[in-house]
């Protein structure tokens, strides 16, 4: 195993897909690569881009590498990751939405299935062909028949959730177009452990993938697409707890602080002027004077330790998991 590793973020969003930081611990022809995608979140929810959330990791990352501000992207998830994965328009990769959402219309051609198309190749497909160990931890919502899955598509191990989402909690499903949260071990049907949460999980199984090879000279390629910060927002109290009050002035005053925040970062020219949305919709006024079932809100829907709600960033613990497979990798390949 190369002695040398690149971690890349990419962070996923409705209408935005942004890889803002890579890292090099030294240079190689052949690095080990993680690269890491944060599901759904926003352009300024990260410390380093302006946010009043926690990411000092993610904030490293960005200090010690580059960070990207401007970029292309797709209208909804699944076609930024099939992008991101095949360096290939979503038109063309088979992917121009979600399949739950394409209309029967636009399926009638084959390259608009919402899945990926059988035309492109992705970047696990060609570092497995150039020598690298693949692995892939998350979400994947590219397809879930046994062409379609990770171990179809170039990696060599995976854990994989084929649906939009799912719950980060247990092995249930989050919305009722579903009739089970269908999960893929290597390509099989997998079971979920009782201590399981998301970010935990991903991470623990791509060192557990790492360690398999870890004695031979083969570099590796890990890609851990987070399915926590997409809906069901999910978070252990650990994470959630420490922000109530935090956004207790409202939508507009919150607005305006990320605004200066990422000025003052430097990821938005000064004098930006924010589009928002429209102040009135059917959950309510989103402005100061909202009411306080369209505000973020804490407290009732937490039970055993476990955090439902808009407002419980788990976020927060992203960075917490990419802290340790960071440790991970700099103590065992850099001892």
């Amino acid at each position: 195993m190369q002695n040398h590793i690149s971690f890349t973020l990419s962070i996923c969003l409705l209408t935005l897909l942004a890889a803002p930081s890579l890292v090099s611990a030294q240079q190689s022809d052949r690095p080990n690569i993680v690269l890491i995608l944060a599901d759904d979140l926003g352009f300024t929810d990260i410390s380093p881009f302006g946010s009043e959330i926690h990411t000092p990791n993610i904030a490293r990352l960005a200090a010690e590498g580059v960070s990207f501000t401007n970029y292309h992207t797709a209208g909804s998830c699944a076609p930024a990751r099939a992008m991101l994965l095949t360096g290939v328009d979503s038109h063309r990769n088979g992917v121009p939405n979600i399949p739950e959402a394409l209309p029967a219309e636009q399926m009638a051609y084959k390259h608009y299935q919402g899945v990926l198309n059988d035309k492109v190749v992705t970047l696990a497909n060609v570092l497995q062909a150039g020598g690298y160990h693949t692995y892939m931890t998350g979400k994947w919502h590219l397809g879930h028949t046994p062409e379609l899955l990770p171990s179809a598509r170039g990696f060599d191990r995976t854990i994989a959730m084929a649906d939009t989402g799912a719950d980060n909690w247990e092995q249930r499903t989050y919305l009722p177009i579903y009739e089970q949260a269908n999960w893929y071990a290597d390509g099989a049907a997998h079971t979920l452990p009782d201590d399981f949460y998301s970010s935990k999980y991903f991470v623990d199984k791509t060192i557990e993938f790492i360690e398999t090879n870890a004695e031979d000279d083969q570099p590796f390629f890990a890609y851990i697409p987070f399915q926590a910060v997409h809906m069901p927002v999910q978070a252990p109290r650990e994470f959630s707890d420490k922000y109530a009050g935090v956004y207790d002035e409202g939508w507009t005053v919150m607005r305006e602080k990320r605004r200066l925040a990422a000025e003052a970062a430097g990821v938005i020219p000064v004098g930006t002027e924010a589009v928002v949305t429209p102040r009135h919709t059917r959950l309510g006024r989103l402005d100061d004077g909202a009411e306080a079932s369209s505000r973020p809100s804490y407290g009732s829907v937490c039970r055993h330790g476990r955090c439902h709600g808009y407002a419980y960033w788990p976020l927060d613990g992203i960075p917490r998991e990419h802290r340790r497979i960071r440790q991970y990798y700099f103590r065992i390949y850099l001892r």
